[in-house]
């Protein structure tokens, strides 16, 4: 299942990247023990497995964001401005959720 799709601003890719609000529900919990923050495991477009920390910030709309190991994965993915992340959700009875995210990037030389 989609859960969004992204054009990444200088700051999300300079420094966390900021989830849609649609996309909580579809999210684990944010009480008891992750009231501060959770750890997705989300499979990359090439099958790499990386732990993001999703948290709120507080204070201006209250905003998720993911933080931990979103700018390793920004420079190994060599991602610019305007480049696009897709988000997904996957339900697996025998292994359970598991998120996924791609990349697709803007062809600079053809503006698109």
């Amino acid at each position: 299942m989609q859960l969004f799709v992204k054009v990444l601003t200088p700051i999300e890719v300079e420094r966390r990247l900021i989830l849609p609000r649609e996309s909580l529900p579809a999210l684990p919990r944010f009480e008891g023990s992750h009231e501060h923050g959770i750890m997705l495991q989300v499979k990359d477009d090439a099958g790499n497995l990386r732990k993001f920390r999703c948290k709120k910030r507080y204070g201006g709309g209250d905003k998720l964001v993911i933080e931990t190991d979103w700018i390793q994965f920004v420079n190994s993915k060599k991602l610019r401005p305007d480049d696009v992340v897709a988000f997904y959700k996957d339900d697996d009875r025998v292994s359970g959720t598991l998120y996924r995210i791609e990349v697709k990037r803007r062809n600079y030389k053809l503006g698109l």
